[in-house]
């Protein structure tokens, strides 16, 4: 995994100490850097001095060749497809980046986040071999659906009960709405109306504009 180190002054005690970040994990080659992701410990900060835990968010990358599907947490404020980055070279062309970068997405799911949740999400649902597209047009049903207008959120998450949406109000995750595998099946059938492989930000606003896209036509 590599490692950069960064400054970072602890919010409780204003001391500035090197913080050790991981810019990125393969996970078939380091499996066990898996659950950090997953309960988001990966990003915690403890301050030697003060001992407090922070949440630091950092750019990130998660690496899964096994089933073939990339997620980078990134800064809200950058380009939609920093994907690129990853395969510039000093002697690369331009032209010869962007068809790497193109054959990957015809071989790999390529993904931009701007959360930790939002990164435990989509791993969570490529590794259920689902399709986050019909996932979030699925929350938009739920949330048009919402008479209650308490919903802030919904969470992709597998449950002991099978998958689910988990509801975000504002006390928190306050349950579970079971994902309904008939509707998934049909939105999936009909899936190319709103796919498109060149955006790698899927969200709830990438959702509502295939939405109103698709009612308009």
């Amino acid at each position: 995994m590599a490692r950069r180190v960064l400054p970072y002054r602890c919010p409780q005690c204003g001391k500035i100490h090197d913080y050790p970040v991981y810019e990125g994990v393969d996970v078939t080659k380091e499996p066990q850097f898996r659950a950090k992701v997953m309960d988001a410990s990966i990003f915690d900060f403890v301050c030697p001095h003060c001992g407090s835990v922070n949440g630091v968010i950092y750019p990130f990358l998660y690496h899964d060749p096994a089933r073939r599907f990339m997620v980078q947490l990134v800064d809200s404020t950058m380009p939609e497809d920093p994907f690129t980055d990853l395969f510039t070279t000093d002697d690369a062309s331009e032209q010869a980046i962007r068809s790497v970068v193109e054959d990957m997405k015809t071989r790999y799911a390529l993904r931009t986040v701007t959360t930790p949740n939002e990164l435990m999400e989509k791993i969570a649902i490529f590794e259920a071999e689902l399709d986050d597209r019909v996932l979030e047009i699925m929350k938009q049903g739920i949330l048009a659906a919402d008479d209650s207008g308490k919903i802030l959120d919904l969470l992709f998450a597998p449950t002991e009960n099978g998958p689910a949406f988990l509801v975000e109000e504002e006390v928190g995750f306050t349950k579970a709405i079971p994902l309904d595998m008939t509707l998934y099946e049909n939105l999936s059938r009909d899936a190319e109306q709103f796919a498109d492989e060149t955006e790698t930000r899927i969200n709830a606003e990438w959702a509502k504009r295939h939405i109103t896209h698709s009612l308009s036509n």
